[in-house]
């Protein structure tokens, strides 16, 4: 039981974990609100279980030295490109969200999409869940339903702080005047440029 446990501290810190996508859900629930912060994470818990499924079955030999930098620097162009575009699109609609009016219109379901994609392409959640899997995997003797159980444990607490976070951050909105929540967005998509180009770095 107590080795269970430690899922629960582990997905506590798994959401206070302050890569791009920590920014990006972050920025959703200021500006577009809880429930599409929390569809975003719907998409992003779908591409963990697919790493560590993948990590499960064995494809962790796909990481090798030759090929690392190469997914580095992939996953950190694309992740430096969403940062780039949507400060340029934030800064085109600025008077948009001046006038307090709705920046994005799109269908709930585009956000689990989109929290899945931008998940997915970064490579180092497949390094920690593969990692993970070393560590958990001889403790409960590679027993299937052991391991899924720490991580569904594992998942559960991290969605249900990022759901207490995303409450707080959609409360904060209404305290906070047009001119300044248009300065923490493009704060923000600047923070999740620098992460994207600093994973592209690391690769080269």
């Amino acid at each position: 039981m107590a080795d269970y446990l430690t899922a629960i501290p582990l997905g506590f810190i798994l959401s206070f974990s302050f890569g791009p996508l920590f920014f990006i859900l972050l920025e959703t629930s200021i500006s577009k609100g809880l429930k599409q912060a929390f569809f975003m994470d719907l998409g992003v818990v779908f591409s963990d279980i697919l790493f560590f499924a993948i990590a499960y079955l064995g494809a962790s030999q796909i990481i090798t030295e030759e090929n690392q930098p190469a997914l580095f620097i992939l996953g950190g162009v694309m992740l430096a490109a969403y940062g780039a575009l949507s400060f340029i699109k934030t800064q085109q609609k600025k008077n948009k969200i001046k006038k307090g009016k709705a920046i994005d219109k799109k269908n709930l379901i585009s956000f689990p999409i989109k929290g899945f994609l931008l998940n997915i392409i970064n490579v180092a959640v497949l390094f920690f869940w593969t990692g993970l899997l070393f560590v958990i995997g001889p403790k409960f003797e590679m027993s299937p339903l052991k391991i899924w159980t720490f991580f569904l444990l594992t998942v559960g607490t991290y969605m249900g702080v990022n759901l207490c976070k995303y409450y707080l951050a959609s409360k904060l909105k209404s305290k906070l005047t047009d001119t300044l929540l248009f300065k923490i967005k493009q704060g923000l998509n600047l923070l999740i440029f620098i992460c994207g180009a600093f994973l592209a770095y690391k690769g080269l």
